[in-house]
């Protein structure tokens, strides 16, 4: 499939079939994250992939919010997830003399890095999700994450069930988010 054909028809996928995503296909799209480039080359993340049971049953318990919010009331079907924590970026001196902050651009990064997950994975033939909301606390007890560390993204990764086939993508117009050369 061409990138653009991969595009036009990528989608967001909430129901999984009852079938493991095997380790070799795991290795392969968080190697297409890994290989992401990032701002200063700071390669800002560490992805923790999670597919056995138990480590699967801590995750969705942190994706349950302390107030009883989720984004994925679906997350107990998933047979994978991959978290993207932030890690610290070391970027050029001059980042940090002009924005005060040495992770200006690490969720930009960090982004750049679930994508070009979540194509590897389309190309794989398997289905992703990204999911932004979860509970910092329950992940850093759960999975030993370090305090000052982040779950900026969790991708929840399998072999979709298409439970809207007849779904088209919706987009603002081209002109409408789009000029050249000035506001």
């Amino acid at each position: 499939m061409d990138f653009m054909t991969m595009m036009r028809t990528r989608k967001s996928i909430r129901a999984y079939e009852d079938k493991p995503v095997t380790r070799e296909d795991l290795v392969k799209i968080v190697e297409a994250g890994r290989l992401t480039p990032s701002a200063c080359n700071s390669q800002p993340w560490k992805f923790i992939v999670v597919d056995e049971p138990e480590a699967k049953a801590k995750l969705c318990d942190g994706l349950m919010c302390n107030d009883g919010h989720t984004g994925s009331p679906w997350r107990d079907q998933v047979p994978a997830f991959i978290m993207l924590v932030e890690q610290t970026a070391n970027v050029k001196p001059a980042v940090i003399a002009h924005y005060k902050d040495s992770q200006r651009f690490a969720q930009g990064d960090i982004g750049a890095a679930c994508m070009n997950m979540c194509h590897m994975a389309m190309e794989l033939g398997l289905s992703t999700c990204i999911i932004g909301m979860n509970e910092q606390e329950k992940m850093a007890a759960h999975f030993g994450i370090p305090e000052g560390r982040e779950v900026r993204l969790v991708l929840a990764i399998g072999y979709g069930i298409d439970v809207n086939p007849g779904f088209v993508k919706q987009r603002k117009p081209f002109e409408e988010v789009v000029s050249f050369n000035q506001w």
